[in-house]
Parts: C-alpha cells; structure tokens; sequence
C-alpha cells in the first residue's frame, strides 16, 4: 500500500513538472523591450522571440538595437543593428541558450520578465 502511494505521489509530481515547463513554454514567443541610459549613450533593445520548433528544440530570436551615442553632452546620429539567433531550448534550466555568442535567457513568467545576461526586458502586451 505505502509503495502504490509513493508511486502515485511521484506520478502527481511528475506530471506539475510538466505542466509548469508548459505553461513557461507558452508565455516565451513575444516581443521584449529594454531601455537604458548611461553617461555616454542610450540604447532601445527589442528581442522578438517566435515560437518553439519542436524537431529542433529551437526558438528563433531577432534581436534588434538603436542606439545614440553622447559626444561632450552631444547626441550622436542614431544607429542600428540586426542580428539573428537559434536559441535553443534547456529543458533542465528551463532557459534559452544562444551558442553562437554564448548567452542564456531565462524567464519570469509572473513579472513579465526576461533576463538576458543583467539586462531586464518586458514583455509587450504581458500583464
């Protein structure tokens, strides 16, 4: 008896596992959106993260940058870049991982949140 309860007690746990990775897996593909400002230049950083490829266990990511640089109290022209990433998807960490340049994603579904190194990005259209 206390076997057939501690396999079903380890089911039940099993299966929130899953539901909690489901659940994360559905708030990711979205727009995030980062503002900074420092002494020498400011910067609006938008992460577009499109859906999940299952055979590959992917996210695709545009990331894309403007920034304007300060020159003795001067704003510079505003500048852009464009880049493309293959985030793939770490289920024990429950984050993306970039290869290509070494970067990891992680996410807080409950604040609208997305953690890219030390940058904080919101979610668009999040609560």
């Amino acid at each position: 008896m206390k076997t057939k309860k501690l396999f079903l007690l380890l089911g039940v746990l099993a299966l929130w596992s899953c539901k909690e990775s489901i659940d994360l897996q559905s708030f990711i593909p979205g727009t995030y959106v980062d503002y900074a400002r420092g002494e020498y230049s400011e910067s609006w950083d938008t992460l577009m993260i499109g859906s999940f490829n299952k055979v590959k266990r992917s996210y695709p990511i545009v990331r894309k940058t403007s920034f304007r640089r300060f020159d003795s109290g001067k704003q510079g022209p505003l500048e852009y870049e464009v880049e493309r990433w293959l985030g793939i998807w770490d289920k024990e960490s429950e984050s993306i991982q970039v290869p290509r340049n070494s970067k990891i994603i992680s996410f807080y579904p409950d604040s609208g949140v997305l953690l890219l190194g030390a940058r904080e990005y919101r979610k668009l259209g999040a609560e």
